[in-house]
C-alpha cells in the first residue's frame, strides 16, 4: 500500500480555497499534507483528522520566522510546510480565521501579486519587443525573433492570468 501520494494544485492564485477544501476532505480520509511539491501537495497516510487549512504569504528573515510562527500557534495555527514565501496552516474547524477582515485579506492578495508583477511586466515587455522585431525584414533575424515571440507568449499567458487572477481577488475583496 502506497504511504505517500500527490495532489496537484489547480493553482493558489485561482483556486486557493477550493485547494484548501480538498486538503480537508483528504485529511478526513488520513491523508495529511506534508510538503508542497511542484503545481501540488505531497501527502502522507496517516490517522484521519478533521482539520482546516490556510495559507498565508509572506517573506521571512531566518531570525523573524520562529516569532511568526508563534504568534500562529497562539491562534491556534499550526504550521504545516512553507516554500517559496508560501506557508500552510492547519487548525481545529472552529479556529478563528487568519484572515478575518477585509484589509488582512486584500493586503494577502498584495502579497501574493508582489512577486507576480514584475515577471508579468518583463514577460509582456519581451513579447512585444519580439514581436516588433520579428516584422524585420531579414529572414535570419525574422524566424529568431519569431521563435522568441512564440517561446514569450507561452510564458507571459500563465503569468498574466495569473496576475489577473490576483487583481481579480483583490477588486473582490475591495467591493464586499
Amino acid at each position: 500500500m502506497t504511504t505517500t501520494k500527490y495532489m496537484m494544485s489547480a493553482g493558489l492564485a485561482f483556486s486557493e480555497q477550493s485547494d484548501l477544501r480538498k486538503l480537508r476532505k483528504k485529511a478526513a480520509k488520513g491523508w495529511i499534507v506534508k510538503h508542497f511539491k511542484f503545481a501540488g501537495y505531497e501527502l502522507e497516510k496517516g490517522p484521519a483528522e478533521d482539520v482546516i487549512f490556510s495559507i498565508d504569504y509572506r517573506d521571512l528573515k531566518e531570525e523573524d520566522s520562529q516569532e511568526y510562527f508563534e504568534i500562529f500557534e497562539m491562534s491556534g495555527w499550526n504550521h504545516v510546510c512553507s516554500d517559496a514565501g508560501m506557508h500552510l496552516f492547519r487548525a481545529l474547524p472552529d479556529t478563528k480565521p487568519i484572515y478575518s477582515d477585509k484589509e488582512s485579506t486584500i493586503d494577502k492578495h498584495v502579497r501574493l501579486g508582489k512577486p507576480i508583477f514584475p515577471i508579468a511586466f518583463i514577460c509582456t515587455l519581451v513579447t512585444i519587443i519580439s514581436y516588433l522585431l520579428s516584422q524585420v525584414d531579414s529572414n535570419v533575424m525574422r524566424s529568431s525573433f519569431e521563435m522568441l515571440f512564440l517561446i514569450s507568449i507561452v510564458i507571459t499567458t500563465p503569468a498574466l492570468m495569473t496576475l489577473g487572477a490576483v487583481l481579480f481577488h483583490m477588486w473582490k475583496e475591495k467591493r464586499l
